[in-house]
């Protein structure tokens, strides 16, 4: 009876998976945690690890084929001719990423391939092992587009990691390539123009062009909801989504339409703080090798917040139950260059500010160097975000699926504000905005939890303990 590889949960919220490419063909013998598929989701590209030993009796989803999660995409014969099995040198199979917790055992966790370091011995399979070795640096979508655009991989520098060249290498180099010759057409197409008769016909929309950036294709329930189709010229630009951009804008959709956004805002006296950052926050980097800045502060307030109102670390299911969480998993936003990616720190509540500001540090590098694991990105039970960063004042967040609630914290700007005895101080204020669902709460909870988070920062002294 043959094993059936499954599409995988790529994240609590998401119900379905791309398979990008095979990286075994049918027939082919794979071990366990071997690396048979490349797996797209909206956030990054990951391999799917074989559950088990075997032969690989039949591939059911073809690549760039969407399919639900747990829907059979490869049947693996376990009881294939062990002897047939290619013998001595196998594949460099992936790092196994830990498991912390049995219950996120039911989620598989998927790490992405390293390149092997090891070299031949010289018996004479150093040939197909420099072959494995490449096929190893070069990610399996970008291996394809390269076929695609015609593009030779010796000129490309990857900039993954160990020089793994991804797909935004391919992309990016296909663009510069396509550049000038992009500029002498146009240029020509405008002498031509300039002497050509006027007419009054409807302009057609422009051919693609040769080489024309790989993208992928717009989900329908994205597409029927978009503007009419334009027509590119001298005012006018067409963008194509990245894949990413169309994940985010269909989360971003579904959101609203799932759960009835309400949102209430507070104002947060951080001047305590401040001037503790103000004093300590060089010498905390010189000691520790990272930063402290004000997030860390909000999320342990945020913590506290959660131990006096637990409602709002819950989710609505489809069946109009309310599960409460009982681990307090913080997703943090992270801007890249590639768009907003929200990583999960587990176990939140446990940390000092110190530790906090440790693994806040280290999700964000990870994020930003497109090293973010399938579980990074799963199984957060409410959010911060920190749009403040970029001078925001006042920001409505968008709540991120299945979660109860987002927090926003915006910039801590110095403000003359009524203080005891109707005294006028120059403060260091900070608004608070929590989006809820409010399926889940009303303002009375919403208010209450605000109200908690709000005393926890005020209640800092100009001497605090980060450990």
């Amino acid at each position: 009876m043959p094993t059936p590889v499954k599409m995988p949960r790529l994240g609590e919220s998401v119900a379905e998976g791309t398979v990008g490419s095979w990286l075994k063909s049918e027939g082919d013998w794979v071990e366990k945690d071997e690396s048979l598929a490349e797996i797209i989701t909206d956030k990054i590209n990951a391999e799917l690890p074989s559950p088990v030993a075997g032969r690989l009796a039949r591939i059911l989803v073809q690549p760039d084929q969407t399919v639900s999660v747990g829907t059979d995409i490869a049947l693996i014969e376990e009881n294939a001719d062990v002897s047939a099995a290619p013998p001595a040198e196998p594949a460099p199979g992936p790092d196994a990423a830990p498991v912390d917790d049995t219950r996120q055992a039911a989620t598989p966790v998927m790490e992405e391939k390293r390149a092997s370091t090891s070299t031949s011995s010289g018996n004479g399979a150093s040939a197909p092992h420099r072959e494995e070795e490449e096929r190893q640096r070069i990610s399996p979508l970008a291996r394809r587009l390269a076929r695609e655009h015609d593009v030779d991989l010796s000129k490309i520098a990857g900039t993954g990691t160990g020089g793994r060249v991804r797909k935004e290498d391919i992309l990016a180099y296909v663009e510069q390539r396509q550049a000038a010759p992009a500029a002498a057409t146009t240029a020509a197409t405008a002498t031509i123009t300039q002497y050509a008769q006027p007419t009054r016909e409807v302009p057609q929309p422009a051919a693609a062009p040769v080489g024309a950036r790989f993208v992928a294709p717009v989900p329908e329930h994205v597409a029927t909801q978009a503007a009419p189709a334009a027509v590119p010229g001298e005012d006018v630009e067409v963008v194509t989504p990245s894949r990413m951009r169309l994940a985010i804008a269909e989360h971003m959709v579904r959101s609203k339409r799932t759960a009835p956004h309400a949102t209430t805002v507070v104002e947060v006296d951080m001047t305590n703080i401040a001037k503790w950052l103000e004093k300590n926050k060089e010498d905390f980097k010189r000691r520790e090798g990272y930063g402290i800045s004000y997030v860390p502060f909000v999320m342990k307030a945020v913590c506290e917040g959660i131990r006096k109102f637990p409602i709002i670390n819950s989710s609505w299911t489809e069946d109009n139950k309310i599960l409460i969480k009982k681990r307090i998993n913080l997703g943090i936003a992270v801007a890249t260059d590639v768009g907003l990616l929200v990583p999960t720190i587990y176990d939140a509540d446990q940390y000092t500010l110190s530790g906090l500001a440790k693994q806040i540090a280290a999700v964000a590098q990870r994020a930003r160097t497109n090293k973010l694991t399938i579980q990074d990105m799963q199984n957060s039970t409410f959010v911060v975000n920190n749009p403040g960063t970029f001078g925001t004042i006042i920001s409505v967040p968008i709540i991120n699926q299945p979660n109860a609630g987002i927090l926003s914290m915006d910039a801590v700007v110095k403000r003359p504000v009524v203080i005891e005895e109707d005294a006028i101080a120059v403060r260091s204020m900070m608004f608070l905005c929590l989006s809820f669902d409010h399926r889940i709460l009303d303002g009375a909870g919403a208010g209450g939890f605000l109200q908690a988070v709000r005393t926890k920062l005020q209640n800092y002294g100009r001497e605090i303990d980060v450990y």
